[in-house]
């Protein structure tokens, strides 16, 4: 008996991973490695105004993720339902919001850039230092925001290797530049700022080459910004976690300048490089799932999105105990890391780093659920699910600290633990108000609902074994004969079309096999991880594809998660 296989699924995300890890490191790497060089090349003041000037770049990422996540999960949502003019528009609105906001920051900047400053920094002579870092970063905000965004974009739009190759190139270009002008041309902590820019420069240009892929969903459709609410709204849960997310900087920079004096802002860094690291893996891995479970949950692929979690659960789960067991093993090596190489200062930070290690895994589960809830539509929860992330460790620290300097760098865990215990009585109260999944709040197929869920090897070997359950599906559902001959009519055929001219019945590839019902209509889905191929345009010799366009009342042909996908609906009666 044929049953779903996940390797669909399973490939789809492990080839957006690692375009999407990186497309997280787009803004956190740039730091780190300014981090790395400037504190071991300026020393350890400049290190630490780039921590000070780290809460205008998340602000920035609060910024990129509200237009683009939010269009591009949004977008996603729409290709799974077929609808890809749509997603056009939803691209192109996203697009015009991103140059609106990037001059306009840039503009502001310029002007209030001591007013910027002095907010950021109490410290005098700390202050000019911020400012040369600072004033670069808001100069270059359209650079901030377009690289990651358009990525995002492209990554949705099946081409996660072009998304791969800009950002890879653009952190090389940034930390070639970074040497060039700090060691060799003796340029201060700004120039650092500026080699970022550059290389986010390079990298939206390698992004521009997808424009001349012929097989693109995203094309330039302007229809005005009658999609910006839905963008914003799709797109503010894990805005609003980046945006407050400043105000945690901001206010755990402030509670330790207060109570730990510079030293303690020098391990700060360090503990906000560690974070961003970690980030790399927990909003790369979180995020994997939004281009792909928004193009599952458009097409109400239940089952399919399930996988995605598992999946996510699992890679976090690997790549956060290794980095936090490196901590635990290597405090000093990661504090050295970073330019902390006087002894003592090491040995101060060591049990810090130790310390505050522990909150990366709830941090990295908390984010992950505000993802889920995001893509599944509980956009309140997700919403709440942020907020309490970010503001929850200073509350925290503004009781502990007083007490003992030392519970600062407890508050993290402490903080984290809080939210993710309440975020499990919230999801637990949902699930038992409207049958969702116990945690993840997922929805499942009603009982009794008619669903076919199957897959097939691409040399065509299951081929008879699928068709036969199919029929015994069909007969058992109770459907009429005239609606089982037409379903299994347009199932056969686009299935052998694939089989036969796209993957061309190689044993490498995989078909996934979906019928179900919608309203009036029975929706057939099938896709594959072939090459780029349309069943509907290709029909060889024969007259089954006329036949098949016939007897259905729609059927559409996209490209989503880097695979080919089919829908075809056939009227019920």
């Amino acid at each position: 008996m044929l049953e779903r296989n996940p390797y669909l699924v399973n490939k789809a995300f492990r080839t957006y991973l690692v375009a999407t890890v990186l497309a997280s490191m787009a803004l956190s790497l740039g730091v780190v490695i300014d981090g790395v060089i400037v504190g071991n090349l300026l020393g350890p003041n400049s290190l630490s105004a780039i921590n000070l000037t780290s809460p205008l770049i998340q602000l920035l990422s609060a910024i990129t993720v509200l237009i683009n996540v939010g269009g591009a999960t949004l977008a996603a949502i729409f290709i799974g339902r077929g609808k890809t003019e749509d997603a056009s528009r939803i691209f192109t609105t996203s697009v015009v919001i991103n140059l609106i906001v990037g001059v306009v920051i840039t503009v502001l900047g310029t002007v209030f850039i001591d007013e910027i400053v002095s907010v950021l920094c109490s410290d005098a002579s700390l202050a000019p230092l911020v400012k040369d870092y600072a004033s670069v970063v808001l100069i270059s905000s359209l650079l901030y925001m377009l690289l990651p965004g358009i990525c995002v974009f492209v990554r949705t739009d099946s081409n996660p290797k072009l998304a791969t190759a800009a950002l890879v190139i653009a952190n090389i270009v940034n930390l070639g530049l970074d040497i060039v002008f700090i060691e060799f041309m003796n340029l201060g902590v700004g120039s650092s700022a500026l080699a970022t820019s550059l290389g986010y420069l390079v990298g939206v240009c390698i992004l521009l080459i997808h424009v001349t892929k012929k097989e693109r969903v995203f094309r330039f459709k302007f229809s005005g910004i009658k999609y910006a609410g839905s963008i914003f709204a799709m797109g503010a849960p894990v805005a609003l976690a980046s945006a407050l997310m400043t105000v945690r900087l901001f206010g755990m920079n402030s509670i330790v300048l207060q109570y730990l004096g510079a030293d303690g802002v020098s391990v700060m860094a360090v503990c906000l490089n560690l974070m961003m690291i970690a980030s790399m893996f927990i909003g790369g891995t979180a995020q994997t799932m939004q281009p792909i479970g928004g193009v599952l949950q458009g097409s109400e692929d239940y089952r399919g999105m399930n996988l995605v979690i598992k999946a996510a659960t699992k890679i976090l789960i690997i790549c956060l105990a290794v980095l936090v067991s490196l901590i635990f093993l290597f405090p000093g090596a990661f504090a050295s890391f970073f330019g902390l190489t006087d002894p003592e200062l090491v040995n101060f930070a060591e049990p810090a780093l130790r310390i505050f290690s522990l909150c990366l895994p709830l941090y990295g589960i908390n984010y992950m659920l505000m993802i889920i809830y995001q893509i599944q539509g509980h956009k309140k929860l997700a919403s709440a699910v942020s907020s309490a992330q970010a503001l929850m460790v200073v509350v925290v620290a503004l009781i502990l600290v007083p007490m003992n300097n030392d519970l600062i760098w407890a508050s993290f865990a402490i903080g984290e633990l809080i939210v993710l215990a309440g975020t499990s009585v919230a999801a637990y109260v949902i699930h038992k108000k409207r049958g969702l999944t116990t945690l993840t709040l997922q929805k499942t197929a009603p009982e009794g609902a008619f669903i076919f869920d199957v897959s097939m090897k691409g040399d065509g070997s299951d081929m008879k074994s699928m068709m036969d359950e199919l029929h015994s599906y069909l007969v058992f559902s109770g459907l009429s004969a005239s609606v089982m001959n037409r379903i299994e009519l347009c199932c056969e055929e686009l299935t052998l079309n694939v089989i036969e001219h796209g993957l061309n019945e190689s044993k490498n590839h995989y078909l996934d096999i979906n019928i179900k019902e919608a309203e009036d209509n029975i929706v057939i889905t099938i896709k594959d991880d072939g090459p780029v191929f349309d069943p509907i345009k290709y029909d060889g010799d024969g007259k089954g594809l006329l036949l098949v366009k016939g007897i259905c009342s729609s059927i559409s042909y996209s490209r989503a998660m880097d695979q080919n996908l089919v829908t075809v609906k056939v009227l019920r009666s």
